[in-house]
C-alpha cells in the first residue's frame, strides 16, 4: 500500500460560495464512513478536498493512502485492492483510501472492489472510501462499460467539483495562498503580483484548473525576479486562455458575439473529444441547446 506525501497546508482556499460549501461538507463527511464519488475536470481539486475529509477527522496524515488507476497497472491495482482486503480489523480505524480516476478500471478489478467495498460495509469496518473521475460515469454504465452496482456503492455521497473559471472569486484568494506557500518554502522576496498579472489572472480561463494556477505561481517563483511576480513570469497570454475571434470586414457586435460564441464552443467540444453531453456540462446548459449552437453557428468537427 503506498502512502502519499503529506502536504502540511491542507484548507481549501477561496471565498465563493462553493468552497465554503466544501466545507461544510467536508465536516459532515469527516464524521462517517460514508463512500464519496468526487467528480470534475482535472486539477479542481479532489485529492485536496478528499485529504481536507481525512484530516477533519482528526486522524493521522499518513494514514491518508491513495492510489491512481490510469497511472498503476491491471495487475498492480489488483495487488492494491487485496493489500487492502487483508488488513486486519483493527487496522482500518482512521485510515482513508482515495482512489482517484475510477473509470479507468477492467470490469474484472470493478468486480473484485464491488466485493472489497461490500465486505467493508457488511463487516463495519471503519474504512473511509473516496473516489474520483473526470468523467461521466454515467455514460460508461449506459455503454455497458462501468458496473452499476458498484456506482451505486461507490457514490453514498457524490461531489460535483466546479471548474475553477465557474467560481472566479476563488482565483485570486487561491493565487494568495500559493504565493504565501512558495515564499515560505523558498525565501525568494517577492511581494506580490503585479496589477497586470493579478488582472489576467482573474480574465483567464485556466483550462488546467487549480493544477495549473499552482503550477504558474511555481513557475514565476523560479523564472521571475522581485519585487512583483509579472505576468510574464507565469506565461500567462494576455488573451486571457480563451479562443481567438477573427471577425473580418464586419465588427458588428452581434458578429463579434457570435464568432466569440463559435470559437469558445469549439474549443469546450474539442476539449471534450466532441461529445455533446460532456460538453454542455462544463458550458452549464442543455445538450439541446449545445446542438442548437452547432448548427446556428455552422460549427464542424
Amino acid at each position: 500500500m503506498r502512502n502519499l506525501e503529506y502536504n502540511s497546508v491542507n484548507s481549501l482556499a477561496g471565498e465563493s460560495q462553493f468552497v465554503a460549501e466544501l466545507k461544510k461538507i467536508s465536516m459532515v463527511l469527516c464524521k462517517n464512513n460514508a463512500s464519496v464519488l468526487l467528480k470534475g475536470e482535472k486539477g479542481t481539486g479532489k485529492r485536496q478536498f478528499a485529504l481536507l475529509v481525512h484530516l477533519q477527522g482528526k486522524n493521522n496524515p499518513e494514514d491518508f493512502f491513495e492510489h491512481n488507476c490510469r497511472v498503476y497497472s491491471e495487475h498492480e491495482t489488483e495487488r492494491f485492492f487485496d493489500l487492502v482486503s487483508q488488513l486486519p480489523s483493527f487496522d482500518f480505524l482512521g485510515k482513508t483510501i482515495f482512489i482517484s480516476n475510477v473509470d479507468n478500471l477492467s470490469a474484472v478489478l470493478q468486480e473484485k472492489l464491488l466485493v472489497l467495498l461490500r465486505t467493508t460495509r457488511e463487516e463495519q469496518k471503519n474504512l473511509r472510501f473516496i473516489f474520483s473521475t473526470e468523467v461521466n460515469i454515467e455514460d460508461k454504465i449506459e455503454q455497458g462499460v462501468f458496473s452499476n452496482d458498484l456506482y451505486c456503492l461507490m457514490s453514498s455521497v457524490p461531489v460535483n467539483m466546479i471548474p475553477l473559471r465557474q467560481r472566479k472569486d476563488d482565483i485570486l484568494p487561491i493565487a494568495n495562498y500559493y504565493f504565501a506557500k512558495l515564499s515560505t518554502m523558498s525565501g525568494v522576496g517577492f511581494k506580490g503580483f503585479s496589477e497586470e498579472a493579478l488582472e489576467v489572472m482573474k480574465n483567464y480561463f485556466w483550462p488546467g484548473n487549480i493544477a495549473e494556477l499552482k503550477n504558474a505561481v511555481e513557475r514565476a517563483f523560479i523564472v521571475g525576479e522581485p519585487p512583483y511576480i509579472k505576468t510574464s513570469d507565469m506565461a500567462l497570454g494576455s488573451e486571457g486562455g480563451l479562443p481567438s475571434v477573427e471577425t473580418g470586414e464586419d465588427k458588428t457586435l452581434k458578429t463579434a458575439v457570435n464568432a466569440f460564441k463559435k470559437a469558445y464552443v469549439t474549443k469546450i467540444l474539442e476539449e471534450n473529444n466532441w461529445n455533446q453531453t460532456k460538453a454542455a456540462k462544463v458550458l452549464g446548459i442543455q445538450r439541446t441547446y449545445v446542438i442548437r449552437l452547432i448548427d446556428e453557428l455552422q460549427i464542424r468537427k
